[in-house]
C-alpha cells in the first residue's frame, strides 16, 4: 500500500520547482498540509502545471466565499464528492460526445 502514496521527499529539480511555484497559490495557513501537496503533485503529475493552476484557481475562488473556516485540503475533496454525487444524480450520459 506504501508505493500508492507519493512521497514528496523523493521529489526532485524540475518536479519541485513546479510544485513550489503552484504552492504559491495556496492560501498561506494550508502551505505546510502534505496531504494537500501530495494531491497537487499528483495533479501536476496527471494534468500538467496549466491545468493543475486552472484548477486551484477555480476551487481557491470558491474557497474563499465560503463561511466556514475549513482547510482547503478538506474543501477539495468535499467538493469532489459533491461534484460526483451531482453528476451521478442527473444519470448516465447517453448522448454521444458532441451531441447537441
Amino acid at each position: 500500500m506504501n508505493h500508492n502514496i507519493i512521497e514528496l521527499e523523493n521529489r526532485r529539480g524540475a518536479a519541485l520547482f513546479v510544485l513550489r511555484r503552484v504552492m504559491r497559490m495556496v492560501p498561506d495557513r494550508d502551505k505546510d498540509d502534505k496531504r494537500l501537496q501530495r494531491l497537487l503533485v499528483f495533479r501536476l503529475w496527471h494534468d500538467g502545471e496549466a491545468a493543475t493552476c486552472d484548477y486551484l484557481m477555480r476551487h481557491i475562488r470558491r474557497y474563499i466565499r465560503q463561511p466556514e473556516p475549513r482547510r482547503f485540503y478538506d474543501f477539495l475533496v468535499q467538493d469532489h464528492i459533491r461534484q460526483a454525487a451531482a453528476s451521478d444524480a442527473k444519470g448516465p450520459n447517453t448522448d454521444p460526445p458532441g451531441a447537441a
